[in-house]
């Protein structure tokens, strides 16, 4: 029987399917089962309000100030203008998800002026004042699709230049939790870690009939709505008392997980019952309600790990001359190492796109941080889930979560902050691999039974380059570290992006750095974080063969993109598609898919994959997809790339600040020994249109010989352009608001043409 679920297409009893994990859904079997629950409405709500008020004392002011002055009396936040409009910006902490909330709400008494105004980034509306001297409540309506933490409300009480304000309370209103069925399906997140939740009107059954694997296991999450009410969560099979768990939930703000042993009733038929107790219509959630097996799979489990911001030849796994990777030598030596592997973009957010969906950037065609991946892109994690994979997202960068539409698929997403919760500061510095671990190793706990896709992202090579003690000494003097950091965010100051400072030797000079001593400072403690990286992911692999299932799991690590330390007059990354920022570390490990370690020169890309994973576990790719299996390359057989090695950005969607080439498309084309540059609006930019770097004789892309082979710069030219015109053709099929169907015919041929992935040859 099939069950439609989102996008896909996936069988109800996964493990029905011969060599495909033991895994029944009960969510994905909703539809068919018996349910009974309370008809009445819920009041639950989408969040939590969030209230400032009482100012007290100006210690408890954390509101921005950005124009007039402000102080605090008799529990008012008292503000004016001082010759312009008084303005203000609400904290950054608590991060606030404006998709969760639907309005703003001031209680305020203005001494003069004709309108209040708020801005939440684009989103602006103001209302008149009411009278003066009195205390109003301004109730503005709000509409703003932001991703959490990346926007602030601000706050203009009046549009007087001189008369005082007194602001009693802001309030930010949460909209309806939208549980409009007795029972339905939607994705549910507590405290930043998102499920997919079967929801309940309670008092509320849920019957499945299902069948019991041999040594069978049922395991599911837990979590309420409301503080005020308590909800009793009971399993029973075949309606039979005792019940097999019993447990009573009444925080709101966390999950609750459960496993619980039904072996004893393996291969029997039974009526799996799912119950809740609680007050007419308080809501109940099930989240990702599984029976599966602890039986050996026949598969492997999936772990991809991202070092963000790693470029590969800082890696001594690479070559580099310090041993900064130790342990991924040690993996390398048993794996298979890539030695030229292209990410698709130079920023998180594109990169990461496009190894989760196997389309170039440009394809996809992520530019702003608020982007989200296509509707009509099938994201890696949607394959695995469908297959009866369960699937997991545990990440230290908001960039490859919800806000960039990388949710899907997954069952578990532990966004950035559940990380940062873990994370001490004191002894960690900036750094969170280890942050990382602790919330990786609970869920390996829960779930190293069943067969996963674990996503792991650390973000401990990205700048400020802060690197924990010891580490710290491994290759810089501590000595010298609080004179660097005063350096670096003095030159952070002046100019950003990416929570990086993107300078050059003459902003440095002129901001009283030396240059020189500053890059090898900055290289130092970029080194020790790579080396502390490297020792986190030691321990996750250590803890992997502690739980016994290191064997059979297929270890992947990627970097998503580099780092400049000046190499083309930059420092930082996102500016260009120079090889420092373009070259990426790929390395993947299993004893049964890669019997001998093998050491790839092939030229590769990130977007090569989701389609290596699904041929490892014989499950057929998307038809849109622009990557290409490499299993047969890393196995030692012949291959022939299909396609091409591309990396590209856009301009920046506001082109300011003091890299040229912000103001221009930019594109990489490659192989085993040339790399062709090509700049759409170069003149523009005040750069070079095309380049042609040797990649054999030139490894750090610094000599350029395009006036030296015409021919060459000709046929990449035109080499592009068919690239150009086959990418806007898949970017019409699965564009933003909405997707048309290719036809096989048009499939074939765009295979035949190399712009499709398709199988090594």
């Amino acid at each position: 029987m099939y069950l439609r679920c989102g996008t896909l297409l996936c069988l109800a009893v996964c493990g029905s399917v011969p060599g495909l994990p033991q895994t029944v859904r009960l969510d994905d079997r909703l539809s068919s089962a018996s349910v009974q629950s309370s008809t009445a409405a819920s009041a639950a709500t989408a969040a939590e309000p969030v209230v400032w008020q009482n100012f007290f004392s100006p210690s408890d002011v954390t509101w921005q100030v950005i124009r007039g002055s402000a102080t605090v009396k008799n529990g008012n936040l008292m503000i004016k203008g001082e010759g312009s409009t008084p303005v203000l910006f609400s904290p950054k902490q608590p991060a606030i998800d404006w998709t969760l909330y639907r309005g703003v709400e001031v209680r305020m008494s203005a001494q003069g002026g004709k309108e209040i105004k708020i801005r939440i980034g684009d989103f602006e509306s103001k209302q008149q004042l009411g009278p003066v001297a009195q205390y109003n409540v301004y109730r503005f309506e709000i509409d703003v699709d932001a991703p959490k933490g990346s926007r602030v409300l601000g706050l203009m009480p009046t549009d007087s230049l001189t008369d005082p304000v007194a602001i009693r309370s802001i309030k930010l209103i949460p909209k309806p939790a939208g549980f409009p069925n007795p029972a339905g399906l939607q994705t549910i997140g507590k405290r930043d870690e998102y499920r997919n939740s079967l929801y309940v009107h309670s008092p509320s059954t849920l019957k499945f009939h299902v069948a019991i694997p041999a040594r069978g296991h049922l395991h599911l999450g837990m979590g309420t709505t409301a503080k005020s009410a308590p909800v009793t969560f009971l399993v029973l099979l075949d309606g039979r008392a005792p019940p097999l768990y019993a447990h009573t939930l009444n925080d709101p703000d966390a999950w609750e997980d459960a496993d619980l042993d039904v072996s004893r009733w393996a291969g029997k038929s039974v009526d799996l019952q799912l119950k809740t107790e609680a007050a007419e219509g308080v809501v109940g959630l099930w989240s990702n309600p599984l029976l599966t097996s602890d039986a050996p799979k026949s598969r492997p489990n999936v772990l991809i790990y991202t070092i963000d911001t790693l470029r590969a030849d800082h890696a001594s796994v690479y070559g580099y001359g310090r041993d900064t990777t130790p342990f991924l030598k040690k993996l390398g030596n048993s794996g298979v190492v890539f030695e030229d592997c292209q990410a698709q973009a130079t920023w998180t957010k594109a990169s990461i796109a496009s190894l989760m969906t196997s389309l170039y950037a440009f394809t996809h065609g992520i530019v702003r941080d608020a982007d989200t991946i296509p509707p009509g892109a099938k994201t890696l994690a949607e394959q695995l889930r469908g297959a009866g994979y369960v699937t997991s997202s545990i990440v230290s960068t908001p960039f490859v979560g919800r806000a960039t539409g990388l949710e899907r698929g997954f069952d578990y997403l532990l966004e950035y902050p559940v990380v940062v919760r873990e994370h001490n500061q004191p002894t960690e510095r900036d750094t969170d691999s280890e942050a990382l671990n602790r919330v990786v190793f609970p869920w390996l706990d829960r779930h190293h039974n069943e067969s996963f896709l674990l996503y792991a992202h650390a973000t401990d090579p990205h700048a400020p380059y802060n690197p924990p003690p010891p580490f710290e000494a491994r290759f810089a003097n501590p000595a010298q570290t609080e004179n660097f950091r005063r350096s670096y965010t003095g030159l952070r100051g002046e100019h950003q992006y990416g929570g990086a400072a993107v300078v050059n030797r003459d902003l440095a000079r002129k901001s009283g750095v030396d240059p020189d001593r500053f890059i090898h400072q900055a290289i130092d403690r970029y080194d020790g974080e790579i080396a502390h990286n490297d020792h986190s992911l030691e321990l996750l692999v250590e803890k992997l063969k502690q739980l016994g299932i290191l064997e059979n799991t297929m270890i992947i690590v990627i970097s998503d993109h580099g780092e400049e330390f000046w190499d083309h007059g930059w420092t930082g990354h996102g500016q260009s598609v120079y090889q420092e920022l373009t070259h990426s570390l790929m390395l993947m490990w299993n004893p049964a898919l890669f019997k001998t370690p093998k050491r790839v020169q092939e030229p590769v890309q990130l977007i090569d994959v989701m389609p290596t994973i699904l041929e490892a576990l014989r499950l057929p790719a998307p038809e849109l997809t622009e990557g290409q299996s490499l299993l047969g390359l890393g196995q030692g057989k012949p291959f022939k790339r299909r396609g091409t090695v591309v990396a590209s950005r856009f301009a920046a969607p506001q082109a300011a600040g003091l890299v040229p080439e912000n103001s221009t498309d930019s594109f990489a084309l490659l192989d085993s020994k040339w790399k062709f540059i090509y700049r759409k609006n170069a003149a523009a930019a005040g750069v070079k249109k095309t380049e042609l770097y040797n990649r054999v004789e030139d490894k750090a892309e610094l000599h350029d010989v395009a006036d030296q082979n015409p021919r060459e710069i000709e046929r990449r030219m035109a080499e592009l352009r068919l690239w150009i015109d086959a990418q806007n053709k898949i970017r019409d099929i699965i564009g933003r608001t909405g997707r048309s169907k290719l036809d096989r015919e048009t499939i074939q041929q765009m295979r035949s043409l190399g712009y499709l992935g398709g199988p090594s040859q």
